[in-house]
């Protein structure tokens, strides 16, 4: 099965786009802050419409939370699972994969800015941490009987890893991002298994 070269051509060109609104957005942040910038702004220096930067993103700080590349990303992974995982492993899997879904670099970057706008912090809470939680529980879910106990236990457990794969973000850039994220990640939810042993 052959790929048509026109929608080929159509993916790169909308990449490049993105790419350039990305990091259009990532210079001024780092050069004006973040609340001196206005979407306009972001669009002039990508070489776009405000109206095409709406199809990309739907507001300025989206473009720092992964973009459709991380609900992607999340997405195919809660969609595989694999042989012998926890639960507690899935839901971890399926949310680093979407954490670390663009470009490493640019995610530093955009995890930097983050860390240094409270009211980013609170938007990244709501739609990163909160907003998905739902996704992770019901793919928990798939394929069991769906109790109230059944539905119980999947809430917690996507609160429990959530809350402990945040704690990790924070703590890995408060630590000028010593190690690996996936480190960082890999301990906290070692620390999270113990506590439901304990």
């Amino acid at each position: 099965m052959t790929s048509d070269p026109e929608t080929g051509l159509r993916e790169r060109k909308k990449r490049r786009t993105e790419d350039a609104i990305i990091d259009a957005a990532l210079r001024l942040f780092e050069s004006k802050g973040y609340d001196a910038v206005l979407v306009e702004d972001i669009a002039a220096a990508a070489d776009v419409s405000p109206r095409t930067f709406y199809r990309y993103f739907p507001a300025k700080e989206d473009v720092l939370l992964g973009g459709p590349n991380a609900g992607d990303a999340t997405r195919q992974a809660l969609a595989e699972r694999h042989p012998d995982e926890t639960d507690v492993d899935f839901v971890a899997r399926a949310m680093l994969a979407g954490l670390t879904a663009g470009d490493p670099a640019r995610t530093m970057r955009a995890y930097r800015l983050v860390q240094a706008v409270p009211a980013l912090q609170a938007r990244m809470f709501q739609l990163v941490w909160r907003g998905g939680q739902e996704h992770f529980v019901e793919a928990l879910l798939a394929g069991r009987p769906r109790t109230r106990d059944a539905e119980l236990r999947a809430n917690v457990l996507t609160h429990a890893v959530t809350d402990a794969m945040r704690v990790a973000v924070v703590f890995w850039l408060q630590s000028d991002r010593h190690g690996s994220l996936d480190q960082e990640c890999a301990k906290a939810l070692s620390l999270l298994r113990e506590a439901f042993q304990a």
